[in-house]
């Protein structure tokens, strides 16, 4: 029997949802964000989110299904639904490679309708589109097939 704590699959997913192309970064919900402002021990303007901010997992012991809420700020330029899709495909892969369920011994062979070894629900929600976000020649270009023959 092992406990899986639900802020490392929240770390794990963040960081699986920031490797999709197109994902600016995470949104912290609210309550968070207020949390995280009022433990914060930085100069002002300086506090950075927690490293799994903009996620939340929970695991129903009676189901033994994760539950997930992905926050995504993401850059224009591309389908918003594709990048969705890519970001809860990978934060289910990054629950599946972190979060075994707690008590798997009531789950029969013989299954059905029973939830599967490690299942997730991943729900993704994007708060909002920005421009360009500066790349790594910091001119919002990130690589050669962004405007390439454009001058």
């Amino acid at each position: 029997m092992t406990a899986v704590d639900p802020r490392s699959v929240e770390r794990a997913v963040a960081h699986a949802a920031l490797s999709v192309p197109g994902v600016a970064g995470l949104q912290p919900g609210l309550g968070r964000s207020l949390a995280d402002a009022a433990h914060a021990h930085h100069a002002p303007g300086t506090a950075s989110p927690a490293p799994g901010a903009g996620v939340r997992a929970r695991y129903a012991r009676d189901s033994g299904v994760w539950h997930v809420e992905v926050r995504c700020v993401l850059t224009e330029g591309r389908r918003a639904l594709d990048t969705a899709r890519a970001v809860r495909a990978r934060a289910r892969a990054a629950v599946h490679e972190q979060a075994v369920p707690a008590d798997t011994s009531r789950y029969g062979t013989a299954g059905g309708a029973q939830p599967a070894h490690g299942d997730c629900v991943v729900a993704v929600t994007i708060t909002r589109i920005v421009g360009d976000v500066p790349g790594p020649d910091g001119c919002g270009n990130t690589g050669p097939e962004e405007g390439a023959g454009v001058q």
